[in-house]
């Protein structure tokens, strides 16, 4: 009777390890095209973690555990320095 119930335990646990690595390399092959596709859920996707940004305007930080959100920004017009002209005499 023991040994049957020792074997349950290995049968679930086997299955239980085999279930996390299954969900674990699912999502490590999914992620690459989620990236390539611009996913927008990725950023607020409770299985992916941002460590760095490599492409954000200056003065851009990750602040862990918080939801991304779209900031809308002023559009700046550049406008052409004054010239003064000089006449040479």
């Amino acid at each position: 009777m023991a040994s049957i119930v020792g074997w349950m335990f290995v049968i679930l646990f086997t299955g239980l390890i085999c279930a996390i690595g299954w969900w674990q390399w699912k999502s490590y092959a999914t992620l690459d095209r989620r990236i390539d596709s611009m996913d927008p859920s990725l950023l607020d996707s409770a299985g992916t973690r941002i460590e760095k940004v490599l492409d954000a305007p200056a003065g851009s930080v990750v602040v862990p555990y918080v939801a991304a959100t779209m900031v809308p920004i002023q559009q700046t017009v550049i406008q052409p320095a004054p010239v003064r002209m000089v006449k040479e005499h």
